[in-house]
């Protein structure tokens, strides 16, 4: 059983209340790499937050979320299935940034750099804090939401520059 389905269970069972966001349809598997990558940045696209947090690591969590999907859709692009983005990455966004400028991308930005330690993994930062536990880092929540926001304009231009076999064109 897949963990998100055992958590929806779970969440159900309590009496939670669960709210599913329209997502985009996810392309036949028999479609070639770059239409399935750019559906990969479009649901990155869906997870970047337009809201003010009250927690930073509320904001990092979904800032997180955002960057991995887009890196690994110039994963998909080239060849890359989910189980091996899975395996090999999960939700650690250096090694995702690593891959993906490995295979084309490219994106070097210094404000990125800055978020990245903040960012992997970002699975950590989805529950609050314990009380009293230390701030290991303070950050501007506008300049990490641009740095995204520029990852992601960069990943859509790599992914629309490149052929249907995942080379560029």
């Amino acid at each position: 059983m897949e963990r998100r389905t055992l958590v929806r269970g779970i969440l159900l069972g309590s009496g939670a209340v669960i709210v599913d966001r329209a997502a985009p349809e996810r392309p036949p598997p028999d479609r070639d790499a770059k239409e399935t990558a750019l559906w990969r940045l479009q649901i990155a696209n869906e997870f970047f937050p337009m809201a003010t947090f009250a927690r930073t690591g509320d904001l990092l969590y979904q800032l997180g979320i955002a960057s991995q999907l887009g890196l690994t859709a110039c994963l998909v692009a080239i060849g890359w299935t989910d189980d091996e983005c899975r395996r090999r990455i999960g939700q650690d966004v250096r090694k995702a940034l690593f891959f993906a400028n490995a295979g084309g991308l490219g994106f070097y930005s210094e404000h990125f750099a800055r978020l990245v330690p903040s960012l992997s993994p970002y699975g950590r930062l989805r529950f609050p804090a314990p009380v009293g536990a230390p701030i290991i880092v303070t950050i501007d929540c506008d300049e990490a939401k641009r740095a995204v926001s520029d990852l992601s304009a960069s990943v859509r231009l790599h992914l629309v520059g490149l052929g249907r076999n995942g080379s560029r064109t």
